[in-house]
């Protein structure tokens, strides 16, 4: 799948996402990582991450816990970075 995804989607993808790409690449596979972890760890303000959330979550990189509960100024309660993820920013990060 990997192979679908080239180097100008990867550049094509703005620094906040790829800082939020990073942060969730940091924490073992499968753990969910609470919205106040990834603020802290990426220091974007509300609306750069869930921008970053979205678009990542579009491309399939990370995805985002379905929940109806929300933290505050966030979109979303919770994230975990797929293994497509981490595939890409292998390769291309």
């Amino acid at each position: 799948m990997v192979e679908d995804f080239e180097q100008d989607d990867f550049d094509m993808l703005d620094q906040s996402a790829k800082r939020v790409l990073v942060a969730l690449s940091q924490f073992e596979k499968g753990l969910l990582v609470k919205v106040d972890l990834v603020h802290k760890r990426t220091g974007l303000m509300p609306e750069g991450l869930n921008d970053a959330v979205r678009h990542l979550s579009k491309s399939g990189l990370i995805e985002v816990l379905d929940t109806p509960k929300r933290m505050g100024p966030y979109e979303f309660y919770a994230l975990e970075i797929t293994d497509f993820g981490r595939e890409v920013l292998a390769k291309f990060g």
